[in-house]
């Protein structure tokens, strides 16, 4: 029930709501999902518009966030991507403290196509393993991925059961091969239905893709990996020094 003392009647009920909300969020855990915008009707005696405004506010002040089907929820701390060492999806989320997940994993071993083949260097008609993944974050999905590796460097990849969440891990005890070098492409885009669906987000919703080629230590092409992320729980830091002034 709002306030109706004359002092009180002067704020804008939204206002009102917005900040009582912002109280109940101050002491809820991150991920917390708030109650449903009918609940919050009754509670605060107004109407569907006013609740949305209030909600929309602390939305646009990256306090809450909505999830697709799912409700509004106490906004998670982003991941934050260090872009200043070469690590593996896996090895980020472990270090932010969160625990890393597949929930689907697709294999097949294709004829690269000729954006792929020219990126990594490959003939015409050249094969490469091609990896599809959703990955989650404490059983969250946040990013889909597809890695391309040609396939003369993995033989007997399909035959191979790659038990670890890490793709780098992988590679390194079983072939010997880890990335020496790698350059990321990083850009924003509306996600298209199919990643709004998997990531469970709101359609045409911002997400992050990042696209990055990797180099063995003697220059060839290691892999090339395309990740989309949900926008508002990824974030890229890019540390930069000052050049030297003669």
């Amino acid at each position: 029930m709002m306030m109706n003392n004359d002092s009180v009647l002067r704020i804008p009920l939204y206002v009102q709501v917005r900040e009582k909300l912002r109280e109940d969020l101050a002491s809820a855990q991150p991920g917390t999902m708030i109650a449903p915008e009918s609940v919050l009707e009754g509670r605060f005696s107004v109407s569907r518009i006013t609740i949305r405004r209030a909600i929309d506010d602390l939305v646009s002040e990256g306090l809450l966030v909505r999830r697709q089907g799912r409700g509004t929820f106490r906004e998670v701390p982003k991941l934050v991507h260090e872009l200043n060492a070469i690590t593996s999806w896996t090895e980020q989320l472990k270090t932010l403290g969160y625990v890393p997940h597949t929930s689907a994993r697709e294999v097949a071993e294709i004829v690269a196509p000729k954006k792929i083949a020219r990126l990594l260097q490959l003939m015409p008609d050249e094969r490469v393993i091609q990896l599809r993944r959703t990955r989650l974050a404490n059983e969250e999905p946040i990013t889909l991925m597809v890695n391309y590796i040609p396939s003369k460097l993995v033989p007997h990849f399909m035959e191979t059961n790659m038990e670890t969440e890490s793709l780098y891990e992988f590679l390194s005890v079983r072939y010997g091969l880890s990335p020496a070098e790698a350059i990321d492409t990083v850009e924003t885009r509306p996600a298209s239905e199919a990643e709004s669906e998997r990531l469970r987000i709101e359609a045409w919703s911002p997400v992050l893709v990042v696209t990055r080629l990797a180099y063995l230590d003697d220059g060839r092409p290691l892999e090339m990996a395309v990740a989309v992320s949900c926008g508002d729980r990824y974030e890229y830091r890019v540390r930069l020094r000052s050049v030297a002034r003669s």
